[in-house]
């Protein structure tokens, strides 16, 4: 299938190096940026078309536009493109609103168009060995599970962190999404939460010497701790942050009846998976990457939306997992701090 790409930033070259390892399945032929001159130079090193927003949307050989604007773009693009008669990929978030999400969700069955989104880390090789493991029976029925990711900005690092503390950005929208779609992958959907959140700095200082601007004003909770309990009965202790010094490895474990498993990085597509051993009293990894540089590139879920679509084996739960993600994220963004269990109300 033809594919399309709007948003030329630095993500968008890794999805590149994706596509071309799968050419049997996709073919890049334009780009567009609201940035003409980056849109232009982008299109110059991947030998593709380089069109106007507008006429992307408007081109008939494209099948399926990606998406990889920044997160405040994600909700207007993707809607234009199913308007167009366009499947779409979006990065992660799909939208920054319930009300949002809800337009979204009623074009895909409007014009008959399927809407997928990011992460797609869970299809990698270290998310399914360890999918697997648990549907093995090997640690047993699942009673508890963690997840955490914490570090202090992106401002050290990153090439312009602004959008990172705006609405759409900061830990939850920005990095949730991989921890809550691995949670539901492997638990189903979540029915309650109860959360705490805050925004511990006004301002973030810019460390990073190549970016213009030395000061940002955050506008968005960047710690956060919650307590999700699945529709399983199984609850799930729950923290993102932005704002903690030298944190330990991000951490998703799942603990069950007969053993514990603990899962590789769900921001990465491979990793080493360990499983807690009752008799050495020691964790023993049981997967690790099998290419010491991780060579695994975003994109998978593009290849796994245009294999989907030819074969005609796409499932609601495919459909509604990024709207669901979604749903919590919103939760966790409004909840009223009053330390009781606020149901999840079903939105798509």
């Amino acid at each position: 299938m033809n594919i399309g790409i709007i948003g030329c930033g630095a993500i968008s070259s890794q999805y590149m190096v994706g596509f071309d390892k799968n050419k049997n399945d996709v073919n890049v032929v334009a780009c567009a940026d609201l940035d003409n001159e980056k849109s232009k130079l982008f299109a110059e090193e991947y030998n593709i078309e380089h069109l106007t927003v507008n006429n992307l949307f408007s081109n008939p050989d494209i099948d399926i536009i990606v998406n990889l604007t920044p997160p405040s773009s994600h909700f207007e693009i993707s809607c234009e493109s199913l308007k167009s008669g366009k499947h779409v990929f979006s990065e992660k978030p799909v939208a920054l609103s319930i009300e949002q999400g809800k337009k979204l969700y009623g074009l895909i069955y409007k014009h008959d168009r399927y809407l997928f989104s990011a992460p797609d880390t869970t299809l990698g090789p270290a998310f399914t060995k360890s999918q697997d493991f648990i549907l093995s029976g090997k640690i047993g029925e699942i009673i508890g599970a963690s997840a955490s990711f914490a570090t202090h900005g992106v401002e050290g690092w990153h090439p312009n962190p602004s959008f990172y503390y705006k609405k759409g950005g900061g830990p939850l929208f920005d990095m949730g999404p991989y921890y809550l779609t691995a949670l539901f992958k492997i638990l189903g959907p979540v029915n309650e939460i109860i959360s705490y959140s805050q925004k511990t700095f006004q301002v973030r200082s810019v460390d990073n010497p190549e970016v213009k601007y030395k000061n940002i004003d955050v506008d968005v909770d960047t710690h956060y701790l919650a307590l999700l309990k699945f529709k399983s009965g199984v609850v799930v202790d729950f923290e993102i942050s932005f704002d903690i010094w030298k944190p330990y490895e991000p951490k998703l474990e799942f603990y069950g009846t007969l053993s514990s498993i603990k899962f590789a990085d769900p921001n990465n597509y491979d990793g080493d998976v360990s499983i807690f051993d009752k008799n050495s009293y020691r964790w023993e990894k049981v997967h690790s990457s099998t290419n010491d540089e991780n060579n695994y590139y975003r994109g998978l879920g593009v290849i796994n939306m245009v294999k989907s679509i030819t074969e005609n084996n796409i499932s609601q739960d495919e459909i509604l997992l990024p709207f669901h993600v979604l749903e919590v994220m919103c939760a966790l963004e409004t909840y009223d701090g009053k330390g009781r269990w606020e149901k999840i109300k079903p939105q798509f």
